[in-house]
This record gives structure tokens, sequence and C-alpha cells, in this order.
């Protein structure tokens, strides 16, 4: 192994873990499987230019065709384009290791609204079932999502003409603007209203696979934001990448070296930690 080779980041260990394989890949290589919040991007565009660093590096995974799709990190992907940088960090994950693992958000909304005529304005022809028929039929996949008010939901049915993406971007666009979104694990109810008080609805996605995530890669049609939730062991969190180091004009090969050394010289600084305890964090 040659010297250059030992630094890369993806061989270096630190108490017997691997650390994250970090890189810096070119822009154009990089892809969505979801839609970007306007709004979030427009402010951490800002934050970043302020800082002069990105903190945390998306996390992707390779595509079977090259390149590679984002899986955490659609808003700072975005924004490092916004800024006009033409390569990005990445934490590159295996996303063929089961311990990498996808679900799905469910929205949970507490304002009232007419959902069934903000669904039917979007020509995705709700229907009404029981809430137990419903999560049925989502595990069949013969619909593409239901919202539950009650024990009674409403099911927006597929379509052979439409990609599943773009149904559940327009059922997000029923309701997004018009009231409070947030995201949760669950749809239990009464685990919500304990949590939440008074609530409205959930909004309840089909559990996707990984191959539907390579797919909607390639696809014009991207999910809407908030819906795919990553679990990844191992995030590399707080590496602070300064993005002038990302603007100099030098090729992948050099950049990539430089940031082996740059994960070199924290490990030198006692300033990686691996923390295998799960977190709350209260700032984010």
């Amino acid at each position: 192994m040659s010297h250059d080779e030992r630094l890369t980041p993806a061989t270096l260990t630190l108490a017997g873990q691997t650390l994250p394989d970090l890189r810096i890949v070119a822009r154009e290589a990089v892809h969505l499987h979801e839609d970007a919040d306007p709004a979030r991007v427009d402010r951490l565009a800002h934050r970043l230019r302020a800082d002069g660093a990105l903190r945390n590096p998306p996390a992707a995974a390779p595509l079977p065709g090259g390149g590679f799709v984002v899986l955490d990190g659609a808003n700072r992907t975005s924004a490092l384009a916004r800024l006009g940088l033409r390569v990005l960090p990445l934490q590159v994950v295996d996303y063929d290791d089961p311990a990498v693992r996808l679900d799905v958000w469910r929205h949970l909304i507490v304002e009232p609204l007419d959902f069934a005529g903000l669904l039917r304005a979007r020509d995705l022809h709700p229907v009404e079932m029981s809430a137990s028929e419903a999560a049925e039929a989502a595990d069949e996949r013969t619909i593409a999502a239901y919202l539950v008010t009650g024990d009674r939901a409403l099911a927006v049915p597929r379509s052979p003409d439409r990609r599943l993406s773009t149904i559940l971007s327009r059922v997000v666009e029923a309701y997004k603007g018009r009231a409070r979104i947030y995201r949760v694990p669950t749809s239990d109810l009464e685990a919500l209203t304990h949590a939440y008080g008074t609530i409205a609805a959930v909004v309840v996605f089909p559990q996707l696979t990984k191959r539907d995530i390579v797919e909607i890669a390639a696809s014009p049609a991207k999910l809407p934001t908030g819906v795919t939730r990553h679990l990844i062991p191992g995030r590399a969190l707080r590496v602070n990448v300064p993005l002038e180091a990302l603007a100099r004009d030098e090729d992948l090969e050099e950049r990539n070296r430089w940031l082996a050394g740059l994960v070199r010289q924290r490990l030198l600084d006692h300033s990686v930690r691996h923390y295998p305890e799960g977190a709350f964090l209260f700032d984010e």
C-alpha cells in the first residue's frame, strides 16, 4: 500500500473503528432522490457563506451506473451548488450494508383542513376507508399514501400513468404551506396526541425500498422533501470542511489528498470522537 493510499479516510481507524469514507466528488456526479426545500436551501446557503465551512457532509451511496445518490443532505447539497461550488464533500456509505436502513417519516398536521377537497383539487381521487384497511392496502402497495383522521382514513390510489414520486409530491402539495408539518416516526394517534395535543391528521407514506431510491435518483421526478429517513451508523458530523478549500482550482485527486490529510491531522490533534450511543440533539 502506498503512502497516499494509507492516508485515505476510509482506511483510517479510531479505537478499532474504521472512520467514515469521506470524499470530494464532482458536483455533476451527485444526484438527489428527493426535492430540496427552497426556504431551507436559502437559509443554509446564507449560513454557509457566513460560516465559511460545511459542518456535516451529506451522506451518499454509489449508483450502479456511476455517480452517487444523496441519502441524507439534499438541502445541504443544493445549498453548496447554489454557492457555485463545482465539487462537493460526501460521506460515502455502502448501500448494500444491512446496517444502513431506510425508513419513512409520517407527516403530522395539527391544523384542521379540508383534506378530501385539497386532494381532489390535485386530481388524486381519495377513497375513504378504515384506518386498518388503509394500512393493509399500503402494505400491499395498492395505494400510494393515506391520511389518518381518527379511525377513518383517506387513501390515495396509485396510478399506472403516474410515477409514485409524482403522486406523493401532489399529496404533500395539498397541505404544504397551509399548515405546520411535523415529521414523526409513528402513526400511533394516541401517542402523537399525548405528545402534541390536538391533531388533525397523520399522513402515512409507503415503505420504500433501496431499489426505489436508486431508481428515483435516475428519474426527473423526485420524492417530496421530508419523506425518506435513512438511518446510517457512524455518521460523520462536525467535519467543518472549509469552503475556500473546495473552491480551489485543483483536480479531484489533489482535493482528496488534501481531505485525507485534514482527517489525519484531526486524528493527531485528538479531535475525532466516536460515540456509539444514540443521542438527542436539542439545537437542530
